[in-house]
């Protein structure tokens, strides 16, 4: 080869790999450009960072999931965005997802939005501290924070104080943090092509949601699975708690989903949908950059369903209030085991076995009571001497069952 072939040889591969590495670079730059990434430290007034060198690889995380309820902008679902109670930002779900340091399971554990809980003072969007509250509604956290508004600002200051609080609540460290509003979930749910789950009763929610859904498998679209995640109405008993399953069934549903697209296999597969899905998330600065995302995802790409586990944060009914819950002593196991990094069936299986034991006969509470000694019942919250004293039970069972696998 001629030296003049030689050189427009040369200058053909590196055209043909600058090519490359351009296109590259730039699907890159969009991706990354779709995400919105907010830092909380300065509401939280302390350094959190930890003494990470490049990513998670070999540590577990724990990483809070806030679902929010403003009809702000695309979030104008029913037509409510002029009301001033739902324009502003407010937290509706929130999830702790656990991946423990192996990689070897998924656990993912729901936190009531009315369980009675303490809130910890918090600095606002506007720079005001909020004082600090007892026995208050764990949803009003992030509403402390954020305020009337939901712009970036209030969103990281409503973030903040619910770090915070569940910080206080459970004994974790919250590494990373993910909201999503109600386009955001309904544009992931597109994005995937729907999703297929199993719904165990009718609904008929005419007159808010506006669903009307069949029991049995049924395959959603993202604006149906909005509206399957929000019902509360014209199905069970309306409460929020009962719709907490609901929401763990379509998250499943999505996880499932996911897996058999093969989205770690086809590139252009799995471009489509993160260009799509990040354009509608809020993420804490780490998990907001791609190559920590692609990284925890390629981690998890090997842990199947069935070692998927989805509860809900052991609860009971408050006795002074039903529409309101108080934590067991089951969640201290739950807590306990995510800190400890060991799988939390092992400790509700615990739990259950120390609850086995504690029990008292029939025949023991009989005589106590007759003798007197199980008359009188300590107060569950200040200045509530007149709660009634009957048995109070857990109204969100810890399951890890998964619905949608028998339609699949």
């Amino acid at each position: 080869m001629s030296r003049s072939a030689a050189h427009r040889f040369l200058l053909a591969g590196f055209a043909v790999i600058l090519f490359i590495v351009s296109g590259v670079g730039l699907a890159w730059y969009d991706l990354q450009s779709q995400v919105n990434k907010l830092g909380i430290d300065d509401f939280l007034g302390k350094d959190r960072a930890r003494q990470v060198v490049d990513s998670y690889e070999g540590r577990s995380v724990n990483i809070l999931i806030l679902g929010t309820d403003s009809r702000a902008g695309a979030n104008n679902v029913d037509g409510s965005e002029g009301s001033e109670e739902v324009a502003v930002a407010r937290s509706d779900t929130t999830m702790i997802l656990h991946l423990p340091a192996d990689r070897s399971r998924i656990e993912i554990v729901s936190i009531p939005r009315d369980l009675l809980v303490d809130i910890p003072a918090c600095k606002t969007a506007d720079g005001d501290t909020t004082e600090a509250m007892t026995y208050t509604s764990f949803n009003a956290a992030f509403a402390n924070g954020a305020g009337a508004s939901a712009d970036d600002a209030a969103v990281a200051a409503g973030v903040a104080c619910t770090v915070a609080t569940v910080e206080d609540l459970t004994g974790l460290y919250i590494d990373e943090y993910l909201v999503v509003d109600f386009n955001g979930l309904t544009t992931t749910v597109d994005a995937l092509g729907g999703v297929t789950l199993y719904v165990d009763e009718d609904i008929n929610d005419t007159e808010f949601t506006g669903l009307v859904m069949k029991s049995g498998c049924q395959h959603l679209d993202g604006a149906t699975a909005l509206q399957y995640a929000r019902v509360r109405h014209g199905v069970g008993d309306g409460s929020d708690r009962q719709r907490i399953p609901r929401q763990q069934n379509l998250v499943s549903a999505m996880l499932r989903t996911a897996k058999s697209k093969n989205y770690f296999t086809d590139a252009d597969a799995l471009y489509s949908f993160a260009r799509a899905a990040l354009g509608s998330l809020t993420t804490s600065p780490g998990i907001g950059s791609l190559s920590t995302l692609a990284g925890l995802a390629m981690s998890i790409s090997n842990v199947g369903m069935d070692q998927v586990t989805i509860i809900t944060m052991p609860n009971e009914e408050a006795p002074w209030d039903l529409n309101r819950a108080l934590p067991t002593d089951e969640a201290d196991y739950v807590w306990k085991a995510i800190k400890a990094d060991t799988p939390v069936t092992d400790a509700l299986r615990e739990a259950a076995a120390q609850d086995a034991t504690a029990a008292p006969s029939s025949d023991s509470t009989e005589q106590a009571q007759a003798d007197g000694d199980g008359a009188a019942q300590p107060d569950a919250a200040p200045e509530q001497s007149s709660a009634p004293t009957q048995a109070r039970t857990p109204t969100a069972t810890a399951t890890t069952q998964d619905p949608a696998a028998q339609c699949h």
